[in-house]
């Protein structure tokens, strides 16, 4: 299925979890947040959201400045 991940499409498995995607992705969890077509998805559920088809992903990384 496709999927876009801030905003490039990319195709994963019809099983994919949220948590699945991010360890593909091998992004560090330390300081993102994940939304998912603009509802925030809380950490804790990373593991039991399961993808659907066109799901629109975005993922904002904190970032230290002043």
């Amino acid at each position: 299925m496709i999927i876009k991940v801030n905003e490039s499409p990319r195709e994963i498995s019809n099983t994919s979890s949220l948590q699945e995607l991010i360890n593909e992705l091998q992004i560090s969890t330390n300081g993102i947040a994940i939304a998912i077509n603009n509802s925030v998805i809380k950490k804790e559920d990373w593991l039991s959201y399961s993808l659907q088809e066109d799901d629109n992903v975005l993922i904002i990384r904190s970032t230290q400045g002043g």
